[in-house]
């Protein structure tokens, strides 16, 4: 797995080289993306298809771990079984979702609340000349979300800059 941070850190952390003991001082790096990265490449042995995978970050946001990785990336730690993000879950004792980094909303919300589709997507202008999103949701799949509305556009926010609404049609 590549990561932040070099592999035999990872392992043998706290004990950290120069490299990467600069990264988590500048703020480069949090204890939780060191967390994260830990149980990942602790995985590796368990589930190879993890050795792939390029880690960016983790961003925390109302009790909810959200995993930041490569184009692609997604596929090779969800797979069919989704056992990978099941221990993880169990090792973070919280709830985690994996996302592509991507600057776009609408593809980092339909990782967020996978499997549930988006219908559609609208851009509202305000009276203030900015603009906010609406997405749109069939009305019959809300139970379905995996996440709160508040956690979704704080997810949404933190990593695009963009607010976002949720509507279900």
């Amino acid at each position: 797995m590549k990561s932040p941070l070099c592999s035999i850190c990872l392992k043998n952390y706290p004990l950290i080289c120069g490299n990467c003991q600069e990264k988590i001082s500048e703020g480069e790096v949090s204890e939780v993306d060191v967390k994260v990265a830990r149980v990942l490449v602790n995985l590796e042995d368990l589930f190879p298809s993890i050795k792939d995978v390029t880690f960016k970050r983790v961003i925390e946001t109302n009790g909810l771990i959200i995993v930041l990785v490569d184009k692609g990336d997604v596929r090779r730690i969800l797979g069919s079984s989704r056992r990978i993000l099941r221990e993880l879950e169990k090792e973070l004792n919280t709830k985690v979702r994996i996302v592509e980094e991507s600057r776009n909303p609408q593809n980092i919300l339909r990782d967020l609340i996978r499997p549930v589709r988006i219908l559609g997507v609208n851009t509202i202008w305000l009276p203030d000349n900015s603009f906010e999103k609406k997405v749109r949701i069939s009305a019959r799949e809300r139970e379905n979300i995996p996440l709160t509305l508040q956690q979704l556009e704080n997810a949404i926010y933190e990593l695009t800059g963009e607010r976002i609404r949720i509507a279900f049609d």
